[in-house]
């Protein structure tokens, strides 16, 4: 039997002791076997007693009771995602740098979180906290921390604008100026990025930027508000589109360590730039 994307949600009422694995062969259209790789796959959670947060739930054994609250999201055409790609590029006891190949999640959605890199490192990490995070399409540098503190550091950083973040991208045609700056107010919020070109070619432009906020979809937005959209952004603009993904990498990350005090630099190896 086919199985469509679904979700369902509900209480579990009345079935006290049952086993997660059971409750959802009951209530679902899924076989014990598609629950399991489900359930290891993030799809699937709880809300213990109906109060407090949802938490994915992995564990098909664990017995429900009847108060408790489950969700189950499941969607049989999401993309495998090869996570090979993925690599930790700096790493100290409290926080690292990694690579995000594009096609890969910064983290999960409620129909799972196998294609994301915060579960891919939760493998080997007892704690993983995300800095930064990175669109789907887009490859480049991510900052993760292993421990609260540290996160919180890094996030007070990132607020203050200790952390500098760039990117480079190829957009269409040509700019007006060499250098400036896009100020266009994104979900209501001051947002500034600064840009420099590398290079004209003959239909684009190679683009050096800096992000000085972090709105959604900041530099894609930004781009195509001034008619010149990211070289094969999904979601953006006209006249962009091509087959080899989007033109957008974040390139380079400049940082203090917040334990040593000491500052870094870190830029990835030129196969993964784009120029």
């Amino acid at each position: 039997m086919e199985i469509h994307k679904f979700s369902f949600r509900g209480k579990v009422k009345g079935k006290e002791g049952i086993t997660l694995l059971d409750f959802l062969a009951e209530v679902t259209p899924l076989s014990k076997s598609l629950i399991k790789k489900h359930a290891s796959n993030g799809g699937i959670w709880i809300k213990k007693k109906g109060v407090g947060p949802l938490n994915r739930i992995r564990r098909v054994k664990t017995e429900l009771t009847s108060e408790d609250y489950i969700e189950c999201h499941y969607d049989p055409n999401l993309p495998e995602v090869d996570m090979s790609l993925v690599k930790q590029v700096y790493k100290t006891k409290s926080w690292g740098v990694w690579y995000k190949p594009a096609g890969v999640l910064s983290q999960g959605t409620k129909f799972g979180d196998q294609a994301s890199i915060i579960r891919h490192i939760e493998k080997t990490k007892p704690h993983v906290y995300l800095i930064q995070r990175l669109d789907r399409e887009t490859s480049g540098l991510m900052i993760i921390a292993y421990r609260d503190k540290v996160a919180r550091i890094f996030t007070n950083a990132m607020k203050n604008r200790l952390i500098r973040k760039f990117y480079q991208a190829e957009v269409l045609g040509t700019l007006r100026t060499p250098e400036g700056e896009i100020d266009f107010e994104l979900e209501g919020k001051s947002a500034k990025t600064i840009y420099k070109v590398h290079e004209e070619l003959e239909h684009s432009s190679l683009v050096e930027l800096e992000i000085i906020t972090g709105r959604y979809h900041q530099i894609r937005q930004h781009f195509e508000k001034i008619k010149h959209p990211v070289i094969g952004d999904p979601k953006y603009g006209r006249h962009n589109k091509n087959d080899d993904g989007l033109k957008l990498v974040a390139h380079k990350l400049e940082l203090k360590d917040p334990i040593s005090k000491e500052d870094h630099m870190f830029i990835l190896p030129e196969e993964l730039r784009l120029f």
